[in-house]
């Protein structure tokens, strides 16, 4: 148990086998036990534990919630349903599964079948939230988790989804409900708060610290949010430290929702700035309460919240299209340049020139939720036509999702699985080291690279990629555009796509390709200050 307590969780599991090996029905050590399989990420162990644990003692407290997060957290959709309907039966889960079991979403899907069957039974569901008159509590363990996050890795413009799923937790949780906007004095500072998970070594660090940094404490007061989920990192840190200089605060907010609004209440913010919405549950709730006269969103997560609570999204010109604006329900807070100033990754052992003109070696380096059943027919078609490519996708850190991808890939016809090879997860310098070592980085279909496209530039290897109309497809395009590349590879077709991926694999001038894509990098794309002096203008000229 110390072992467990101090999450020494492979030791703590080879003990509480032992014991088990004397004791196999003992509820304390199957409760223990699961705990350590879980935490370490061994969620079949763990299902497998818990399921010996309900037969014993089915009335053990929340042991039907635990297998159903379990199997969640292998996305065994299907099995939790008949799970949760036993539980609720019994009576022996919280009354929000009702509604949970119907806004599941599965993280890798079948097929686009399965995905319009479960956006269907999505949007019924918030039908009946509607039609009810039944209210949940939120700080009493009735959070239903909605699939806005899950729905976004896909063809559709969620927005009218969206609206419906605000206005459905709307009723069901009155806090949601709440308001608190003051009126600013002209000589005051602009009091600004910026909230998020994610200010630690995460995407959303990398991209919004240094314009969070760029702000102006002349005319800003300015705060930031982590939730008590927030990792401590060298990021992080870099946060604490601009607080020991004066420069900002850092508050970690209380876990429950009231304790929340009431801290907001009291500070009245002129603005709260939200760098994504959807990654973090507790915070894409309170990111639905009107809590400062301005709220902002940006492209940390770049789907629209459909919630008239977040006024902006804040984007960049080359971010969007003349239709983009219909697919959100914020007002686009247009920048020239892409909202953030990304400092050019430090790599050790950098590659050499041999290495970075290999060709034939295609990858698509991104989590697997991003793989959507149109993009398997693009990888297959590529390695059919070029028989000397080699694909590289890696593994989710749990070693679950990977293996559905797989079937997934085993069902289409000349599929060649032998030259598909998944590696495991890398540090970041190794991770840079293989964006720069492919030939071609291929972008997944309707939401793409983001980060890892900046990261890539280290080395300058180009990304097909193939935009919609919508932002969440659009970040690789938008880059290029800044980098001012000659006929970068943009596609319009899944045909153009195959074609230029291999064109480019196969390119005896790729060599020179990279290196003219990593000069336009450091040139435009990397230490933009003048987007923070941007970002600094359109906040002030916000009305107040």
């Amino acid at each position: 148990y110390s072992y467990l307590q101090n999450k020494n969780y492979g030791k703590s599991i080879e003990l509480f086998k032992k014991i088990q090996l004397n004791y196999p029905n003992n509820l304390s050590v199957l409760r223990n036990l699961s705990h350590a399989y879980a935490y370490s990420g061994d969620f079949l162990n763990a299902e497998n534990t818990i399921k010996n644990i309900i037969k014993l003692n089915e009335k053990e407290p929340y042991i039907f919630q635990f297998l159903a997060s379990i199997l969640r957290n292998q996305d065994k959709i299907e099995e939790m349903i008949p799970l949760i309907d036993e539980g609720l039966k019994k009576k022996l889960m919280n009354p929000k599964w009702k509604y949970q079991k119907n806004l599941l979403f599965p993280i890798i899907v079948k097929d686009n079948k399965q995905i319009d069957k479960f956006r269907e039974k999505v949007s019924k569901c918030y039908d009946q939230i509607l039609k009810n008159n039944e209210e949940l509590n939120y700080d009493n363990d009735q959070v239903i988790q909605t699939p806005h996050y899950e729905m976004s890795y896909n063809q559709y413009d969620n927005l009218e989804l969206n609206i419906k799923s605000v206005k459905a937790l709307r009723k069901i949780y009155r806090e949601l409900n709440e308001t608190c906007v003051k009126k600013k004095d002209k000589n005051d500072k602009i009091k600004i708060g910026f909230i998020s998970e994610f200010f630690t070594n995460h995407t959303i660090g990398r991209l919004f610290k240094n314009i969070i940094f760029s702000l102006d404490e002349s005319k800003f007061d300015i705060y930031v949010f982590h939730s008590i989920k927030t990792k401590k990192s060298q990021i992080f840190d870099e946060f604490v430290e601009k607080e020991k200089n004066g420069y900002l605060k850092n508050i970690t907010l209380p876990r429950k929702l009231n304790e929340k609004i009431k801290l907001f209440k009291k500070e009245k913010f002129d603005i709260l700035f939200y760098p994504d919405i959807g990654m973090s549950v507790e915070l894409y709730y309170l990111s639905l309460i009107r809590l400062a006269k301005y709220q902002i969103m940006s492209w940390g997560h770049p789907e629209t919240t459909g919630s008239e609570s977040i006024d902006y999204f804040l984007c960049s010109k080359s971010l969007i299209t003349s239709d983009t604006a219909k697919s959100y329900s914020e007002k686009l807070l247009i920048m020239d340049q892409l909202p953030m100033i990304y400092e050019i990754p430090n790599v050790e052992n950098k590659l050499n020139d041999k290495i970075l003109s290999k060709n034939n070696i295609y990858s698509c380096p991104q989590t697997m939720f991003k793989f959507h059943p149109d993009f398997d027919h693009i990888l297959c078609e590529i390695l059919n036509r070029d028989k000397k490519g080699i694909l590289y996708l890696i593994k989710d850190i749990n070693k679950v999702y990977y293996h559905k991808l797989i079937e997934r890939f085993k069902k289409i016809k000349n599929f060649d699985l032998d030259r598909v090879i998944f590696i495991d997860q890398l540090n970041r310098d190794g991770y840079i080291n293989h964006l720069g070592s492919s030939s071609v980085l291929l972008d997944p279909l309707y939401f793409g690279s983001g980060n890892s496209f900046h990261e890539s530039m280290v080395y300058g290897t180009p990304t097909v990629t193939m935009p919609t109309k919508l932002i969440k497809s659009r970040i690789v395009t938008a880059a290029y555009i800044q980098m001012e590349i000659d006929n970068p590879p943009i596609v319009k077709d899944k045909k153009e796509y195959v074609d230029m991926a291999i064109n480019l694999a196969n390119s005896k001038d790729l060599f020179n390709t990279k290196k003219n894509y990593r000069e336009k990098a450091r040139q435009k794309l990397f230490n933009t200050k003048n987007a923070g002096e941007e970002f600094n203008q359109i906040l002030l000229n916000l009305n107040y």
